[in-house]
């Protein structure tokens, strides 16, 4: 070694050694034992969190809910800051029907991450099953904005163009923009869709065509709810509701469990039916034929079919007009029957439901009472329920919670259910409401797997209803309805409230509150 590079390499100034601590332990210049000690205990709990979050989330894709929720929980011991570790909570409560919880999580988690992906689209569609829309719409927003950190926007012709920077091209703007993140858009737009927005909705399909970032079934739902916006453009104000208060007769169709009652449609008597189920409302085609209605163009509706498009000029009801209805045209035969004689001239969407403050089915007094306000306060001896709508794509299920037989578990049951029984629950829901497996063994239907039983209480909250008949569907083969909503939304549904004992009841829908009221007889 030269004396001169002999020199610069013990040069004190150039020395980046370790120091001495009073025992030996070497460390870096500059920090203490203590200190480098507790980043190796930070770097380890960190270690540690991120390997829960990622066994949790793959617990979460193999339907392992329970195990996901105690690595997440774990995860939020080592670390109560970790937004992960809320979402991972918020995603295992809501596989098992915990809306309260998962809500709560999700907000947390938001809170401390605005910007993360997975926590605004999973809380956006909380919000929107219980009717927040706009709310939903704001949560989304600084993770959609986050697509942009870091991007280095560019002039553009075509779509190669920006293949350089990993984005696309909007041939209108002409510059590359960021990967649109398909979830957060899917999120945007059935919102927009619901409340009936023509501008938002469709503006938000473009972006998702225009950056390719959807095909074969989201891209089919995509294009029809966009279509469907875009034929009601420049028609004015959509769904909009004369009077404070509208009433007429009530029943519920024995077939589907719809309410129905009379109404004036476009001037003409008719039958309207309410379905919260059905998003678009339907109107008759003969009665679109005698009203000289003129499509406003075609649309294919995800899962539905093709259908003109018309404007109903209004439904009356008494006391109230309800103006411009956007529907899709429709043979309403299907409802012809029962104790439904003749087919209804329009059956009334979820769309519309949402724009109403309210929704009162008497059903003992055969009375329906629609207000355009949502009312201050319950009904004395009314209980206070969630109502939630769980999103299908083509239809929102209603349901809410019920108790049955003195349980304190909650079994969310789709409200409106037509199975001959008052009740029908799965045989888990059952069994987890304090129940034993002999109290279902030797089924009367054996093929169909169904078990009659007598249940003693059915509580709404505080509202109940004694001694009603009940059917609990065994594993195999299940209850499809139910199954397939679980798998589709990823919600514990557990049964449903059916017509025998819908029709003790009075019912007040409030759906842009997310909540219900129920008054059970005396």
């Amino acid at each position: 070694m030269g004396l001169g590079l002999g020199l610069l390499l013990t040069s004190p100034a150039l020395m980046v050694g370790c120091a001495k601590t009073e025992d030996g332990t070497k460390v870096p210049a500059g920090k203490t034992k203590e200190q480098i000690e507790d980043e190796q205990r930070k770097a380890a709990a960190a270690a540690k969190v991120n390997e829960l979050i990622t066994l949790a989330n793959e617990d979460l894709r193999s339907g392992r809910y329970m195990s996901a929720l105690e690595r997440g929980e774990e995860a939020l011991e080592a670390n109560p800051e970790n937004s992960d570790a809320y979402l991972v909570i918020g995603a295992a409560k809501w596989r098992a029907g915990d809306y309260a919880a998962s809500t709560e999580a999700l907000r947390k988690a938001v809170e401390l991450n605005p910007k993360s992906y997975g926590a605004t689209v999973a809380l956006a569609r909380n919000l929107r099953a219980a009717g927040a829309l706009q709310e939903s719409l704001d949560i989304l927003a600084p993770a959609i904005a986050a697509e942009n950190d870091d991007f280095q926007a560019k002039p553009c012709e075509a779509l190669e163009d920006c293949e350089d920077v990993a984005g696309w091209c909007d041939t209108q703007a002409k510059v590359c923009k960021a990967p649109v993140g398909l979830d957060s858009r899917i999120g945007q737009l059935w919102a927009h869709y619901l409340a009936v927005d023509v501008d938002a909705g469709p503006a938000v399909a473009d972006e998702v065509f225009l950056s390719s970032a959807a095909d074969g079934v989201a891209a089919e739902a995509i294009r029809g709810y966009a279509d469907y916006l875009r034929a009601f453009q420049g028609k004015g104000e959509l769904i909009a509701i004369e009077g404070d208060t509208g009433t007429s007769d009530l029943d519920i169709h024995q077939w589907t469990g719809l309410k129905f009652s009379f109404a004036v449609v476009g001037g003409e008597p008719s039958t309207a039916m309410l379905s919260e189920l059905q998003i678009e409302s339907h109107v008759d085609a003969e009665l679109v034929a005698s009203l000289g209605l003129e499509s406003l163009g075609k649309v294919k509706l995800f899962n539905l079919g093709e259908y003109d498009v018309v404007l109903v000029p209004e439904v009356e009801f008494k006391g109230m007009k309800i103006k411009n209805v956007p529907a899709v045209v429709d043979d309403l035969n299907a409802f012809a029957g029962a104790n439904l004689p003749d087919k209804p001239g329009i059956v009334l969407g979820h769309q519309v439901l949402h724009r109403l403050g309210s929704v009162v089915a008497d059903f003992p007094a055969s009375s329906l009472t629609l207000t355009k306000a949502a009312p201050e306060a319950a009904p004395a001896g009314a209980a206070e329920l969630p109502l939630l709508f769980l999103d299908q794509w083509y239809i929102h299920v209603p349901i809410t919670p019920v108790r049955i037989d003195g349980s304190e578990h909650d079994i969310w049951a789709w409200l409106g259910g037509i199975h001959p029984s008052a009740v029908s629950t799965t045989s888990k829901a059952y069994l987890k409401s304090d129940h034993l497996p002999r109290d279902i063994e030797n089924p009367e239907d054996v093929e169909g797997g169904r078990k009659m039983v007598f249940v003693d209480t059915v509580n709404f909250g505080d509202a109940s209803v004694s001694g009603v008949g009940g059917l609990v569907y065994l594993d195999e083969p299940g209850e499809p309805g139910l199954a397939g909503v679980r798998a589709s939304a990823g919600f514990e549904l557990g049964g449903y409230v059916n017509l025998p004992l819908m029709k003790q009841l009075k019912v007040t829908y409030m759906p842009n509150q997310g909540k219900v009221w129920v008054e059970a007889p005396k």
